[in-house]
């Protein structure tokens, strides 16, 4: 499937609004999907971005997953 640069540019939005909310502390408020991975849904675009925490100060963005695919894929990929 191909995007068109208005899908591309909702998401990063989208992106951008977790983004923003990560960097106000509202880290918890996300699904958990491990002890220390989280995750949220980006828009209607069924994406979902895992991302960890690290320290007080840094949260790394582990993987972007279109949730129309094999979902045994996440956990070979979160290794």
């Amino acid at each position: 499937m191909t995007w068109t640069n208005k899908q591309i540019v909702s998401l990063l939005q989208d992106v951008n609004k977790v983004t923003l909310d990560l960097k106000n502390g509202k880290f918890n408020q996300f699904q958990r999907y491990s002890k220390d991975i989280r995750s949220a849904l980006i828009g209607k675009k069924h994406v979902r971005m895992y991302f960890r925490k690290e320290n007080e100060t840094q949260i790394n963005v582990l993987l972007f997953f279109d949730m129309r695919q094999n979902p045994k894929k996440i956990i070979d990929l979160l290794r």
